[in-house]
């Protein structure tokens, strides 16, 4: 009987392996104010990453507006070098669930 018990288990442990749970991100299609882009999705199975492209950053005094990103769910996100020169987009890429939340670049939580 406890073999019986042992292979039911065995089974229901390789059903379930494949079917975890997606994780989730910030996500906002359009360029949005860093401070505003707070819509959660649902990844997709596929999806390894959390992507978030910082589109614009203010450069002229007095430097009170938001930088604008975009964000989302990604299955290839290809990180820019945080020390490159002249990089127009940055992109930055984080691997947890809701990792994508604060400025792009630092780590929260710190």
């Amino acid at each position: 009987m406890n073999l019986r018990w042992a292979m039911w288990l065995l089974l229901l442990a390789a059903w379930n392996m494949g079917y975890g749970e997606a994780f989730r991100c910030y996500t906002c299609e359009q360029p949005t104010a860093i401070n505003s882009c707070k819509n959660i999705a649902q990844c997709k199975m596929e999806d390894t990453a959390c992507k978030t492209v910082l589109e614009t950053v203010e450069a002229e005094f007095p430097f009170n507006h938001s930088p604008m990103v975009t964000r989302s769910c990604s299955s290839s996100c290809l990180a820019t070098d945080p020390d490159g020169i002249g990089v127009a987009h940055p992109v930055f890429c984080c691997f947890r669930d809701l990792c994508n939340s604060g400025y792009p670049g630092f780590v929260a939580g710190l």
